[in-house]
């Protein structure tokens, strides 16, 4: 690990053409801490792992060398928002950058392929998924591909703290793409996860470069709730506070009851979580970072991306789930350099709540056989198959991204490949009424027009064209169809968006087919999964009651050894260690049993097995049930105060 700090500056850099662009192209006239090497190592040829914390200027390290060395620097980003606005800023510099995701129409992809081509645009930001499509990479075919950047890095990790499984495969993509060189960037990484990087990526161990993760200006404290009133706990923290703060929350319900909370008493606060509809939480966002909204509470949602220098506090209402968690996001206070307060609102209940999350999130061993039995069915030999994600995790009553990790799996083990990508549903708003848009062709056109919109479900005023039905009502092949809709388009006689994503893949020539191992291995990576995350919360609940400096503590987790006291914690302030008490749970009422043994006789489709009820019951969401509206229900989360395994056992019984 490379723990050094660069101090070169404009009067002895020369004509050094790096800092040129850092003054020119970024208006910086120095590097912070190890940008500079980072970016060195890059334009030497070498792959490298930046682990540094939120707001440490982690872009600077692929924008910089971006536009100095020739050709295209492919930057993978998880979030769209987050593409958006660094594009956005990029742009607003006069640097060439563009951005590809799903919000995009057809002519604004193509505008940016045409960027690509002549040279216009250096830096492209796209999501994981779409650099795993076939049907993308042929279109990058023949470019010069410099740098690939991956951004939140330690998702290709499956035991980082927020794995994404299409980031399983971006070490194989970036091998396929013959890309020289790459840069990994997180802000955290245990020694575990960094080392998956470092073995995914081909990066040499002197060119990982971590930056202490002490940040002087924020104040780390833990208070234990047990027995007393949090809410109470909470407004009195927030009336010490002057200026911006984010409170983070375990579960949307949560945030909402938090937020009402706040405005009765007077606060100016507002929620955000990704149950909110999309126009709310970018007026929630926007409303915080202008500074009319003081207050957000949010689920972990929030956060990613927000440069927002002057946020004075960061509260967590609930234990975090992991400290990698943790540490990102009171990585987003104080980033002015300013004093800041990090508060943790600590009780025994929460590490339940925590719990009954990675049961909802693991897969039944008889659910996990049934998709694996499904999509080995499908996977004839030398057939190309369609699927869609999301269909399967409601057939299944499995979470999508649960779906897509198995499929992950599948790939990783070679029993499948993975083709493209199209959609199965167009929407089609018509611009004109249809005699208008077929006067003046040809009969024979006039005709499949009429066949095709009789043909489409109609929904106010929206005409939705389910491909594979409409090709076997009208006999016309999906391609026709699509080439059709796609020229109605063009003469401007119809507005089309997709739907309905499928995904194509194909049994893979060197599998051997034994069926019986994938099940096992797969079942076997779950169930590690699951108590890796139940040791991971056990990690929170030791920094939670430890003696010892919270700073060193955090460092330590992260494998730095050399931490110093801060001096500025409620440890080092001599403040009394927390202590979390075993929260018992009351048993079930008789009321209760009455109204679960009603929900359960009527039998809803969602509700069908006991681990299905169970984690109705224990208020853990499931794809079946929400589809249902059934969260709507009073009988949702009555027993979320016991624990999932128990409540399990009793349904059983």
């Amino acid at each position: 690990m490379n723990d050094r700090i660069t101090s070169a500056t404009n009067e002895n850099s020369g004509g050094d053409p790096l800092f040129a662009v850092l003054r020119e192209q970024f208006g910086l006239t120095d590097f912070r801490g190890d940008q500079e090497a980072v970016i060195r190592a890059l334009l030497a040829g070498r792959s490298a792992l930046a682990v540094f914390p939120t707001g440490a200027g982690k872009s600077l390290c692929y924008q910089a060398p971006a536009m100095l060395l020739e050709g295209l620097t492919i930057v993978v980003s998880p979030l769209i928002a987050l593409m958006r606005d660094q594009v956005e800023r990029l742009c607003e510099r006069g640097l060439g950058a563009a951005r590809i995701d799903s919000t995009l129409a057809d002519d604004e992809v193509e505008e940016v392929f045409a960027g690509l081509a002549d040279g216009t645009i250096r830096l492209l930001y796209v999501s994981p998924e779409r650099l795993a499509g076939t049907g993308f990479r042929k279109r990058l075919k023949g470019m010069v591909i410099s740098l690939l950047a991956i951004d939140e890095a330690h998702c290709i990790s499956e035991w980082g703290h927020n794995f994404r499984p299409d980031y399983l495969k971006l070490a194989r993509l970036g091998r396929r793409l013959r890309v020289p060189r790459v840069l990994a960037l997180t802000a955290t990484a245990t020694v575990q996860v960094a080392r998956d990087i470092r073995r995914g990526f081909r990066i040499a161990r002197a060119d990982h470069y971590q930056a202490p993760l002490h940040r002087p200006n924020l104040r780390l404290t833990v208070s234990a709730c047990d027995g007393i009133d949090k809410d109470e706990l909470l407004v009195e923290k927030l009336r010490e506070i002057e200026g911006p703060v984010i409170v983070y929350a375990t579960t949307r319900a949560a945030t909402e009851t938090l937020a009402a909370m706040l405005q009765q008493r007077g606060f100016s606060a507002r929620v955000y979580h990704a149950g909110c509809e999309p126009a709310d939480r970018a007026a929630a966002q926007d409303a915080f970072m202008r500074n009319t909204t003081r207050i957000i509470v949010a689920t972990i949602a929030f956060g990613m991306g927000i440069d927002k220098p002057d946020i004075r506090a960061v509260i967590h209402y609930h234990l975090p789930k992991c400290l990698e968690g943790y540490c990102q996001e009171i990585g987003r206070a104080g980033r002015d350099g300013q004093p800041a307060r990090c508060e943790l609102l600590a009780s025994a209940g929460d590490t339940l709540t925590l719990e009954n999350f990675i049961h909802g999130a693991t897969p039944s061993p008889q659910g996990l056989r049934n998709l694996l039995d499904r999509l080995l069915r499908l996977a004839g030999p030398g057939r190309p198959f369609a699927i869609s994600a999301y269909e399967l995790s409601l057939s299944n009553d499995m979470r999508e991204e649960t779906v897509r990790t198995v499929l992950a799996y599948l790939e990783l083990a070679g029993v499948m490949d993975r083709g493209g990508s199209y959609y199965d549903v167009l929407r089609v708003v018509p611009l004109r009424p249809l005699p208008d848009i077929l006067a003046g062709r040809p009969p024979r056109e006039r005709k499949t027009i009429g066949v095709l919109f009789a043909a489409a479900e109609q929904a106010y005023g929206t005409l939705h064209f389910k491909l594979h039905e409409i090709s076997a009502a009208t006999g016309l092949n999906r391609q026709r169809v699509v080439d059709i809709l796609t020229e109605l388009a063009a003469a401007e006689d119809v507005r089309i968006t997709q739907r309905g994503l499928r995904e194509v893949y194909q049994m893979s020539k060197t599998w051997d087919g034994s069926v019986t191992r994938v099940i096992g291995d797969i079942s076997q990576q779950f169930e590690q999964r699951a108590g890796f995350e139940h040791g991971r919360i056990a990690s929170v609940v030791g920094y939670v009651t430890s003696r010892r400096c919270r700073t060193v503590l955090l460092a330590e987790y992260f494998g730095q050894r050399d931490g110093v006291r801060c001096g500025t914690c409620d440890r080092c302030r001599g403040e009394p260690p927390v202590k979390l008490g075993v929260r018992a749970a009351s048993a079930a009422t008789p009321d209760e049993w009455a109204l679960m043994a009603a929900l359960r006789d009527e039998r809803h489709p969602a509700l069908g097995t006991p681990r299905q009820l169970a984690r109705f019951l224990c208020g853990i969401s499931s794809p079946a049930a929400t589809k249902a509206r059934l969260h709507r229900r009073p009988e949702f989360g009555l027993w979320q105060a016991q624990r999932f395994d128990e409540v399990l056992q009793w349904l059983d019984a």
